[in-house]
Order: C-alpha cells, then sequence, then structure tokens
C-alpha cells in the first residue's frame, strides 16, 4: 500500500489549488492520473459547482452539472449552500412543519445511481443516529428514495476550526476537550470515526465544539480494527496515520493520531509536514515521525506530541485518557504526557492553588527573614516592623488577586469555602495595614455572591452582616434579607425588605432604586398586588433613563412572566413585552451570567407544566430554551441549579409531547436526554445526588420503553444503568440494583435485524 494515493487525495489536491486561486484544468488534471480519470472527469465539475468555482470559465472542457433535485413534497426548504464533502453538499434548508433551521446533507445526483455509493451514505444516517452527546452533530431525519436520498441534521450556527486562529493554547486545549470526550464516547459505542480533522469540527457561537462528518466511520462490532484494501483508502492524507497507509489498519490509535494531527495545527498553525505533493507527504508519514511541537506550554506540546507518536503502543491507550490529560493541563495539574521536575510540579501547584502558595510562600520569607536577622543580630524593632509590613504588602496584593479572580468565576461550594477560610487572614492584615473598609466589604460581597449561588447560606448572611457595617446603601441590606428567607427565617427577612422599600424608594441612586424594585418584588404576595404594581412604576422610569441595562430588563423579565397580560398591557416603549423572547436575548448576551437562562427554564417549566397545545412560536422559544440548557450545562457542568433545571425541563417537554400526540418525536427527545444523562454520570465531581437523580430518570425511562415494547432499546439501557451502578456508592445502590434486577434481561424480539437496520428505519421516521 504503501507509495499509493487514493482518489479522495487527488480531489483533497485538487481543491487546494483552487483555494489558492490556481483553478486547473479539469482535463489535464485528469489527464495525470489516469487510473482515476474517469471518476475524476465526473467528480471534478461537480465540486466546483459546489464550491462556486468559475463553472462557466470551464464550459468549453466540462461535462455537464447536474442540478440538484428539489424536494417537492417533502418536509424541506432548501435555503442555501453550505458546503460539500466527498459523497454530496450540504444546505442550509427550513424544516417547513417545525418551522426550524437545519442542515441537509444530499447524495451528490452522480452517485445516486452507484448502489455501493448509496449505502456508504446511509451507513453514515446510520452512524449519527446512533450517538447522543452534546458535542457530536445530531441527526432528526432520513430519506432515500428514486432521485433523492438525503438526512437532516442539527445546524451549527459557526464555522469549522479550519477556519479558525486561536492565540491561547488553553483555549486549544478547552475545545480539543470538549471533541476528545466526544470522540471518546464514539470510541465506547464502538465507531471509528476515520475523518477527523479541523474541517470536521464545528465550533458554534457559544465556543462548544460538536464532531460531524462520519461518511467514512466504522462500526468495529467487537472487532479492534480494520483493514482496508489496498488502494482503498479514504480520508485525508496529511491526518492518516503511519500504520493506516504502510499497512492499511484502522484502529481507535488512528483516530487519536488524526486528533492529535489537528491540534498539533491549530497549536502551530502549520501541518507538522507542510508544502509536500501528496506522494512526498505520504512517503514523508510512513518514514519519519511528526517533528516535535514546541510552544509555550510545554505540557500541552507533550500531550499532542504523544497523540501523533509514530509507534501506536506510544500514544494514549485511549480518547477517555488523553481527556483527562487534557483535563489535567487545564486544571495546572502535573499530566501523564510528561515527567514534570520537582521545580515544574511546584509551578503547577501554585496556578492550582494560588492562596496557599502566597501564604505559604509568606510564611516562609517570614520565617527565613527572622532566622537571618537573628543570627546576624540585627533584629531590632523597626526592622522587625518594617519586614513585617513589606509581607503584608505582599499578602495584601496577593489576597486580593485571589478574591478577584473568583469573583469572575462561576460560584462553586469549593471557591465559597476557600474564601471563607481566607477572609480571616484578609482582615487581620487589612487592620495592620490600615487599608481602607472597602477593600474588607469587597471580599464580603465576593463570599456572599458566592454562598448565595451555592446555598451557604449562613456563610452568606454572615457575609452581609460584616458588609452592612462598611456600606450604608440597600445592596447589602436585600442580599442580607435574601439570606434569612433562604433559611426560613420569614419575619426578618420581611422586615429588611420592608426598610429597603419604605427609605430608599426616593433616592438619588438608580442603584438604591433598583434594590426597592427587588424588595417589593420580594414583598408582593401575588402577580396583581399592589408592590408589584409599585415596582412596574419605578421600573418604568429606571428603563427610560437606561433601557439597555441588563438587571432592568431582567426584572422587567421576572414581571412579565409573573403575569403577562397584565403588564404587557402597560408595556414599556422599545422593550421586548415577551418574557420568553426577552431572557432569551439576555442569556445570549451575557453567557456569564447563569441566573438569566435559570429563569427562563423556569419560566418554560411553569409554561410547560399547563400547556396542552403549543403554537408554532412557543415550540421555537421551547427549542431555544431546551438548547440554552444544554450551553449552560456545557459551561457550569457540576452546578447542582443547572443540572437540574436542564433535566427537569427536557423531562416536560418530552411529557408535553407525549400528550400532544408526538410520540416519535417525545422518543428522539428522550434519547437526546439519555445521551446527555450518560455524559454527566461520568463527570468525576458529579456528586452522589445528583448521580442517584440521573439513576432515578433512567430507571423511569427503562419502564417507559418495557411498557412501550421496545425491547431493543430496553435491554441496551438496561445494561447502561448496570455499567453506571459500578461508578456509584452512595447509600441507594442496593435499592437501585433491586430495582434495576426486576427489570430483568430483556426478550430477543429484536431478534434477525441487524442493529443498523433498526436503527436507520427509527431515523426515516424522524425518531
Amino acid at each position: 500500500m504503501k507509495g499509493k494515493i487514493s482518489l479522495e487525495d487527488l480531489v483533497e489536491q485538487f481543491l487546494d489549488q483552487c483555494r489558492s486561486g490556481n483553478v486547473p484544468d479539469i482535463q489535464d488534471f485528469a489527464g495525470a492520473h489516469p487510473e482515476f480519470a474517469a471518476e475524476l472527469l465526473a467528480l471534478l465539475p461537480l465540486v466546483m459547482e459546489m464550491e462556486d468555482w468559475s463553472v462557466e470559465k470551464k464550459q468549453g472542457i466540462m461535462p455537464p452539472v447536474h442540478d440538484f433535485p428539489d424536494l417537492e413534497g417533502d418536509d424541506y426548504r432548501l435555503i442555501r449552500r453550505l458546503g460539500s464533502g466527498g459523497m454530496g453538499v450540504v444546505f442550509e434548508a427550513l424544516q417547513l412543519s417545525l418551522n426550524r433551521k437545519v442542515a441537509l446533507k444530499l447524495l451528490s445526483p452522480l452517485l445516486l445511481q452507484d448502489a455501493a455509493q448509496r449505502s456508504l451514505f446511509e451507513h453514515e444516517a446510520h452512524v449519527i443516529a446512533r450517538l447522543h452527546h452534546p458535542n457530536i452533530v445530531r441527526i432528526f431525519s432520513a430519506a432515500c428514495r428514486p432521485g433523492c436520498c438525503y438526512y437532516a441534521m442539527e445546524l451549527i450556527e459557526g464555522k469549522s476550526l479550519d477556519g479558525c486562529e486561536f492565540s491561547n493554547p488553553y483555549e486549544i486545549a478547552r475545545i480539543g476537550l470538549q471533541a476528545a470526550r466526544a470522540i471518546a464516547y464514539a470510541h465506547r459505542c464502538g465507531i471509528l470515526h476515520r475523518d477527523i480533522k479541523p474541517a470536521n469540527l464545528l465550533l458554534d457561537e457559544a465556543g462548544e465544539v460538536h464532531v460531524s462528518d462520519f461518511g467514512l466511520a466504522f462500526l468495529l462490532q467487537g472487532r479492534n480494527e480494520v483493514i482496508e484494501k489496498e488502494g482503498a483508502q479514504s480520508g485525508t492524507l496529511r491526518y492518516m496515520s503511519p500504520e493506516r497507509l504502510v499497512h492499511g489498519v484502522n484502529t481507535f490509535s488512528s483516530d487519536q493520531y488524526a486528533f492529535g494531527v489537528t491540534l498539533y495545527e491549530l497549536v502551530a498553525k502549520s501541518p507538522p509536514f507542510p508544502g509536500l505533493a501528496p506522494e512526498e507527504l505520504m512517503e514523508r508519514i510512513c518514514r519519519e515521525p511528526v517533528p516535535p511541537l514546541k510552544c509555550s506550554e510545554p505540557d500541552l506540546a507533550a500531550i499532542i506530541n504523544k497523540c501523533v507518536s509514530f509507534r501506536p503502543e506510544s500514544r494514549y491507550r485511549s480518547m477517555d485518557e488523553l481527556s483527562e490529560d487534557l483535563l489535567h493541563f487545564l486544571n495546572h495539574e502535573p499530566v501523564g504526557a510528561s515527567s514534570p521536575s520537582p521545580a515544574r510540579r511546584l509551578q503547577l501547584w501554585m496556578k492550582r492553588k494560588p492562596a496557599v502558595a502566597v501564604l505559604s510562600l509568606a510564611a516562609a520569607l517570614c520565617a527565613a527573614a527572622f532566622v537571618v536577622a537573628l543570627g546576624a543580630g540585627y533584629l531590632q524593632t523597626a526592622s522587625a516592623l518594617k519586614l513585617a509590613e513589606n509581607n503584608a504588602a505582599v499578602a495584601d496584593a496577593a489576597l486580593s488577586q485571589v478574591f478577584t479572580r473568583i469573583a469572575e468565576q462561576p460560584p462553586s461550594q469549593k471557591n465559597t469555602q476557600l474564601l471563607s477560610a481566607l477572609l480571616p487572614y484578609y482582615r487581620m492584615i487589612a487592620r495592620g495595614k490600615n487599608l481602607p473598609e472597602s477593600k474588607v466589604c469587597e471580599a464580603n460581597a465576593v463570599i456572599g455572591e458566592c454562598a448565595l449561588r451555592t446555598g451557604s447560606y449562613a456563610l452568606a448572611e454572615e457575609a452581609f452582616r460584616n458588609m452592612m457595617k462598611f456600606r450604608k446603601d440597600a445592596f447589602p441590606v436585600n442580599q442580607l434579607a435574601t439570606a434569612l428567607k433562604k433559611q426560613g427565617k420569614d419575619k426578618e427577612a420581611t422586615e429588611l425588605f420592608r426598610q429597603v422599600a419604605d427609605r430608599f424608594a426616593m433616592s438619588e441612586r438608580a442603584e438604591d432604586r433598583f434594590e426597592t424594585v427587588r424588595a417589593l418584588l420580594a414583598l408582593s404576595g401575588s402577580p396583581e398586588s399592589v408592590e408589584r404594581s409599585r415596582a412596574f412604576g419605578m421600573l418604568e422610569t429606571l428603563l427610560e433613563d437606561d433601557p439597555d441595562h441588563p438587571e432592568y430588563r431582567f426584572q422587567y423579565a421576572q414581571l412579565l412572566a409573573g403575569n403577562p397580560r397584565l403588564f404587557r398591557e402597560r408595556r414599556i416603549p422599545g422593550i421586548e413585552p415577551n418574557a420568553a423572547v426577552l431572557l432569551l436575548q439576555l442569556a445570549g448576551a451575557y453567557p456569564e451570567r447563569p441566573e438569566y437562562g435559570l429563569a427562563l427554564v423556569e419560566l418554560m417549566l411553569k409554561k410547560l407544566r399547563y400547556a396542552r397545545n403549543f403554537r408554532e412560536h412557543n415550540q421555537r422559544e421551547l427549542a431555544d430554551t431546551v438548547n440554552l440548557s444544554e450551553r449552560l450545562l456545557g459551561r457550569w457542568p457540576n452546578d447542582p441549579q443547572i443540572i437540574s433545571g436542564m433535566v427537569r425541563l427536557h423531562a416536560r417537554y418530552i411529557g408535553a409531547l407525549r400528550r400532544e400526540g408526538k410520540d416519535a418525536w417525545a422518543r428522539r427527545e428522550s434519547d437526546r436526554l439519555q445521551g446527555i444523562l450518560e455524559v454527566l454520570f461520568y463527570n468525576p465531581e458529579i456528586s452522589d445526588a445528583v448521580k442517584e437523580s440521573l439513576i432515578r430518570l433512567q430507571l423511569q425511562r427503562l419502564k417507559l420503553l418495557r411498557h412501550d415494547g421496545r425491547s431493543y432499546e430496553g435491554e441496551d439501557l438496561r445494561k447502561k444503568i448496570s455499567r453506571e451502578l459500578g461508578f456509584y456508592h452512595g447509600p441507594m445502590l442496593r435499592v437501585f440494583r433491586e430495582e434495576l434486577d426486576k427489570a430483568g434481561p430483556d426478550d430477543e424480539s429484536s431478534v434477525g435485524k441487524s442493529e443498523d437496520s433498526i436503527i436507520f428505519e427509527r431515523t426515516k421516521q424522524g425518531l
């Protein structure tokens, strides 16, 4: 096999020349490769048409280009061409029944009559349909009939990684971790991708990666490898591993190699072997290891270099192991790909534990200075005070930076505990240096906010009481009242809210008047209460002065959600009167503020509780909210509120679909939720309580599958739950095992059908 070049490589070479502005003559190009001349003469005109490259200039020498079929009678209307692949072209399309945009992949008309190509195209739909992962493009439906073969999938608003440039190695590692976990999931499902490259990794507008284009994927079905026939290589040459080119061996390690080359190019902004013709490139890959990558982050370079090792046994044992190393890198922990020196381990520890490192360093400096001064006989009061003052200055600056950095991060229980432990040191330093009271006040504010978000309400109460000693405005009073209310101290909380409403309603400061709005809303007992109407009037004035203020708009959305008919009649000019749309806008504009998205999730849960039928615009809002909940989960995968909201929303959405008789759609969403739950379960930071809720949901779903007679899926889910229980060691383990034993192994109702045929049948039905 060594030294031969495939048809796909020639097409890629032709495309590279076109993209460089040097469009070759098709007949000349085909004549230079007689073994593939017929295929090239048929395919290249189509490729040029797909890419909109000066077809008219070549009409005298090009075979006719077939038009793509219209989809009259189907549920889709083509909007615009997005790109092309080896077997067809991808369009942006409108799904008419749901009024949503999708990506529609059409098999090339030139390949429709080729039974082998049709089979490959259907196989791609089979593969995608069996994968349920947030970072893998989802398939919605598929159809093959005379004159047309297509499937519809999730439309990713963004661009592929080959059109992106990154300057921050940590951003590349973050994106790489998402893709690595998705590929690892596919490998666990027995699927080999075989065409991993930047062009097949799509980055959406929220910064999430989606693995796409499974046209060359292979289902191993218990095997460890697949052997390609000589001359039948498929894929993109520069991402192929040496063992694949030399021996035709495709393994999971080959996918890892391609993924490593992808990361290599993103970091180095250049391929490992640039500027070579296909024959030379193939020879270099087969003969020489990839030149070691060097970058500003040696641990990331070590990870990538391990992925692209010449020998498969020198690479990671699995994509899961690679994912773990990328996570270690992002967390400033030692990585398995390198052997860090003691100095490097210390450096990583200081990045990982900056507060502890600073305090330890300060203590060490003080001790060392004390010993030196004592030994030299210069331990005098003035110098000792000066030394303490200098160390306090260093510690003050370092601790201030810790508080600031944590304030900018998503709140977590660990961060809250760390800040609480550091606060006494900070107070001591502040007293010793006569620092402004505002410094300690800011520290208490950060602790209070983190504690509120993470459910540490007693700690939040303490922090806001301390804050009130320094600040006399409305904000700390409101926050203290909120912390008290969360602890069930309603009487004291109500008294504080009333103080804010009485004292600050006429304040000259807009911030205090806004806090009055918050207090009035907290006091309002019903949507039509006097307090709520008064809050609306004050908010109306605030929005007239500053219509773009996100917090004002957020509170307005909350008012609308409480009583949309009452407050829509008193709508504020220039402000969106639909609470769901307004919250969706806020969540999109301020992704770092999860409370906006959580409020939208709660609003949609309320709608779903009572809704019987959804209009089209409601369906769009609901679909957007479901997608938003998944983005929130991607950004804050360990936040219990976000996990709970996302799971409840999906579950209630599925129930609403069933009430409307949309069983197929409900099953598809149920499968989607199943995939998310599986990913969540293996997060090492997920608590036992969250795992228990996920297992309960899956056991409920197992019962539904049994009831519906979907034995094939039921047995698959039963095995998954059994595997997951091996990673759960909480108090409910015995109960869960008993429930699973009651379900028992399934019957063999699916015997006689291949797994792929069952999946494709469900896919064509719109599952």
